[in-house]
């Protein structure tokens, strides 16, 4: 008599969003194998895991996925109750995972069977961008041209009461601003004002120059 098969991992995928249709296909956009960091720690980075699996014990299973770089304690991302699917054809898992990376690198995802020794690793890298910085001919263009965004504003909780806030970040010298909005503290760092929990900034400020920037060398290439 053959022995019971052990379940399997078969493939990992990460990606920026994904769906189950009424099929129960998987929908996912964006695959990626990095991410781009201005300032760390970083802003809290969201993004699924699409893991398939094969020969799945009937009834529940519990999955867990762990994050480490090198050999720094792992810190738990996600863990999650699947079913077997029926008939065994493989069960494919999208795991919601988010995480603060604090330095760039090369980062481990482990994804784990609990209760079993079956698991699986998959890289993630974390890639340090210069800081985005408009020259004197961008500027002027930017000047001239208004159907360009010259800004970018963006909402921001407390990630400790919640409290909204919103940065506006300008690719010129920001003046005082109306209406509850605040410029992006140059320290990168501010202090809420209800609970005095500190919000790292400068990751999301790169992320939005650099939106603005792009959006000037791509309207420039236009007009050349």
């Amino acid at each position: 008599m053959s022995s019971k098969k052990q379940p399997i991992f078969t493939g990992v995928i990460f990606c920026n969003s994904a769906s189950k249709d009424n099929s129960r296909k998987i929908n996912c956009r964006d695959v990626f194998t990095s991410f781009l960091a201005w300032a760390y720690p970083t802003s809290v980075r969201q993004w699924y895991a699409i893991l398939t699996l094969h020969n799945l014990p009937d009834g529940i299973t519990s999955i867990s996925a762990d994050i480490s770089q090198g050999q720094n304690e792992k810190h738990t991302l996600v863990s999650a109750n699947v079913e077997k699917a029926r008939p065994d054809v493989g069960n494919v898992i999208v795991l919601p995972l988010r995480y603060k990376f604090t330095t760039d690198g090369l980062y481990m995802v482990h994804f784990n069977i609990q209760g079993m020794n079956i698991s699986t690793d998959a890289p993630l890298r974390i890639i340090t961008q210069k800081w985005p910085k408009f020259s004197k001919k961008q500027l002027d263009f930017l000047k001239i041209n208004n159907s360009i965004p010259h800004s970018i504003r963006i909402n921001v909780n407390c990630a400790e009461c919640s409290r909204p806030y919103v940065f506006e970040e300008s690719a010129f010298s920001q003046k005082s601003l109306t209406g509850g909005v605040l410029p992006f503290p140059q320290t990168g760092t501010f202090k809420c004002d209800s609970c005095s929990h500190k919000l790292d900034l400068m990751d999301i400020q790169g992320q939005l120059r650099s939106s603005l920037k792009n959006a000037v060398i791509g309207a420039m290439k236009g007009r050349n």
